[in-house]
Protein backbone atom coordinates (compact mmCIF):
# COMPACT_ATOMS: atom_id res chain seq x y z
CA UNK A 1 0.00 0.00 0.00
CA UNK A 2 1.09 3.50 -0.68
CA UNK A 3 1.02 6.00 2.11
CA UNK A 4 -0.61 9.38 1.53
CA UNK A 5 1.47 12.47 2.09
CA UNK A 6 0.32 14.50 5.11
CA UNK A 7 -0.21 17.73 3.09
CA UNK A 8 -2.57 16.12 0.56
CA UNK A 9 -6.20 16.64 1.45
CA UNK A 10 -8.67 14.21 -0.04
CA UNK A 11 -12.40 14.62 0.21
CA UNK A 12 -14.29 11.63 1.55
CA UNK A 13 -16.53 9.83 -0.91
CA UNK A 14 -20.22 10.64 -0.79
CA UNK A 15 -22.30 13.80 -0.70
CA UNK A 16 -20.82 16.97 0.79
CA UNK A 17 -21.72 17.71 4.40
CA UNK A 18 -24.61 20.12 4.90
CA UNK A 19 -23.61 23.65 5.78
CA UNK A 20 -25.51 26.18 7.80
CA UNK A 21 -24.80 29.23 5.64
CA UNK A 22 -24.99 29.23 1.88
CA UNK A 23 -22.30 31.83 1.28
CA UNK A 24 -19.77 29.76 -0.64
CA UNK A 25 -19.08 29.51 -4.31
CA UNK A 26 -21.85 26.95 -4.87
CA UNK A 27 -24.64 28.91 -3.16
CA UNK A 28 -28.02 29.26 -4.92
CA UNK A 29 -27.45 33.01 -5.32
CA UNK A 30 -24.13 32.36 -7.04
CA UNK A 31 -25.68 29.63 -9.20
CA UNK A 32 -28.44 31.98 -10.40
CA UNK A 33 -25.85 34.66 -11.13
CA UNK A 34 -23.71 32.27 -13.16
CA UNK A 35 -26.31 31.19 -15.70
CA UNK A 36 -24.66 30.69 -19.05
CA UNK A 37 -26.30 29.82 -22.34
CA UNK A 38 -23.15 28.06 -23.54
CA UNK A 39 -23.24 25.56 -20.66
CA UNK A 40 -19.81 26.43 -19.23
CA UNK A 41 -18.74 28.28 -16.14
CA UNK A 42 -18.82 32.05 -16.81
CA UNK A 43 -15.25 32.47 -15.56
CA UNK A 44 -14.08 29.87 -18.06
CA UNK A 45 -16.03 31.56 -20.86
CA UNK A 46 -14.61 34.95 -19.89
CA UNK A 47 -11.06 33.60 -19.91
CA UNK A 48 -11.62 31.87 -23.25
CA UNK A 49 -12.65 35.24 -24.69
CA UNK A 50 -9.08 36.43 -24.09
CA UNK A 51 -7.20 33.23 -24.84
CA UNK A 52 -6.69 33.80 -28.58
CA UNK A 53 -7.51 37.49 -28.56
CA UNK A 54 -10.27 38.77 -30.81
CA UNK A 55 -10.59 35.43 -32.61
CA UNK A 56 -11.74 33.53 -29.53
CA UNK A 57 -13.79 36.55 -28.42
CA UNK A 58 -15.87 36.36 -31.60
CA UNK A 59 -16.45 32.66 -30.95
CA UNK A 60 -17.53 33.38 -27.38
CA UNK A 61 -19.94 36.08 -28.56
CA UNK A 62 -21.39 33.57 -30.99
CA UNK A 63 -21.69 30.87 -28.31
CA UNK A 64 -22.86 33.02 -25.39
CA UNK A 65 -26.06 35.03 -25.57
CA UNK A 66 -27.17 35.52 -21.96
CA UNK A 67 -24.25 36.01 -19.56
CA UNK A 68 -23.29 39.68 -19.41
CA UNK A 69 -19.84 39.06 -17.90
CA UNK A 70 -18.76 36.69 -20.66
CA UNK A 71 -20.08 39.07 -23.30
CA UNK A 72 -18.30 42.01 -21.63
CA UNK A 73 -14.97 40.20 -21.66
CA UNK A 74 -15.49 39.14 -25.26
CA UNK A 75 -16.23 42.69 -26.42
CA UNK A 76 -13.32 44.04 -24.38
CA UNK A 77 -11.04 41.49 -26.00
CA UNK A 78 -12.20 42.57 -29.44
CA UNK A 79 -11.84 46.30 -28.78
CA UNK A 80 -8.85 46.25 -26.43
CA UNK A 81 -6.62 43.44 -27.62
CA UNK A 82 -7.77 43.72 -31.23
CA UNK A 83 -7.25 47.48 -31.30
CA UNK A 84 -3.86 47.25 -29.66
CA UNK A 85 -2.90 44.45 -32.06
CA UNK A 86 -3.87 46.64 -35.01
CA UNK A 87 -1.73 49.48 -33.63
CA UNK A 88 1.23 47.10 -33.27
CA UNK A 89 0.76 45.78 -36.83
CA UNK A 90 0.40 49.30 -38.25
CA UNK A 91 3.58 50.39 -36.46
CA UNK A 92 5.50 47.44 -37.92
CA UNK A 93 4.16 48.25 -41.41
CA UNK A 94 5.19 51.89 -41.03
CA UNK A 95 8.62 50.81 -39.78
CA UNK A 96 9.05 48.55 -42.79
CA UNK A 97 7.99 51.33 -45.15
CA UNK A 98 10.34 53.77 -43.41
CA UNK A 99 13.32 51.57 -44.31
CA UNK A 100 13.21 53.08 -47.80
CA UNK A 101 13.31 56.67 -46.54
CA UNK A 102 15.19 56.85 -43.24
CA UNK A 103 17.09 54.22 -41.35
CA UNK A 104 16.77 56.22 -38.13
CA UNK A 105 12.97 56.48 -38.43
CA UNK A 106 12.71 52.79 -39.27
CA UNK A 107 14.84 51.86 -36.28
CA UNK A 108 12.80 54.08 -33.95
CA UNK A 109 9.51 52.67 -35.27
CA UNK A 110 10.74 49.10 -34.79
CA UNK A 111 11.62 49.92 -31.17
CA UNK A 112 8.19 51.51 -30.62
CA UNK A 113 6.45 48.50 -32.19
CA UNK A 114 8.42 46.11 -29.99
CA UNK A 115 7.50 48.07 -26.85
CA UNK A 116 3.84 48.09 -27.95
CA UNK A 117 4.04 44.33 -28.48
CA UNK A 118 5.28 43.93 -24.90
CA UNK A 119 2.42 46.13 -23.65
CA UNK A 120 -0.03 43.96 -25.59
CA UNK A 121 1.31 40.79 -23.96
CA UNK A 122 1.10 42.32 -20.47
CA UNK A 123 -2.46 43.63 -21.04
CA UNK A 124 -3.48 40.22 -22.42
CA UNK A 125 -2.05 38.43 -19.36
CA UNK A 126 -3.72 40.81 -16.89
CA UNK A 127 -7.09 40.56 -18.66
CA UNK A 128 -6.84 36.78 -18.73
CA UNK A 129 -5.96 36.65 -15.03
CA UNK A 130 -8.78 38.99 -14.06
CA UNK A 131 -11.29 36.96 -16.09
CA UNK A 132 -10.13 33.72 -14.46
CA UNK A 133 -10.48 35.39 -11.06
CA UNK A 134 -14.08 36.29 -11.85
CA UNK A 135 -13.49 40.04 -11.78
CA UNK A 136 -14.43 42.63 -14.36
CA UNK A 137 -11.33 44.70 -15.04
CA UNK A 138 -12.04 47.53 -17.45
CA UNK A 139 -9.44 48.70 -19.91
CA UNK A 140 -9.52 52.52 -20.16
CA UNK A 141 -11.18 52.96 -23.55
CA UNK A 142 -12.12 49.46 -24.62
CA UNK A 143 -13.94 48.68 -21.36
CA UNK A 144 -16.30 51.61 -21.86
CA UNK A 145 -17.18 50.48 -25.38
CA UNK A 146 -17.54 46.89 -24.20
CA UNK A 147 -20.05 47.93 -21.54
CA UNK A 148 -22.03 49.86 -24.16
CA UNK A 149 -22.22 46.83 -26.40
CA UNK A 150 -23.28 44.56 -23.53
CA UNK A 151 -26.08 46.88 -22.41
CA UNK A 152 -27.28 47.60 -25.97
CA UNK A 153 -27.23 44.26 -27.80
Amino acid sequence: MTEQAPWVHRRPAGPPPPSGGETGRDSPARAAESVSSSGMDPRTGSALAYLAGPFSAVLMLWAESSNRDVRFHAWQSIFGLGGLGLVVAATYVCATAAIFTSATAASALFVIATVLWGVLVVVWAVCLWQALSGRRWKLPLAGTYAERFVTNP
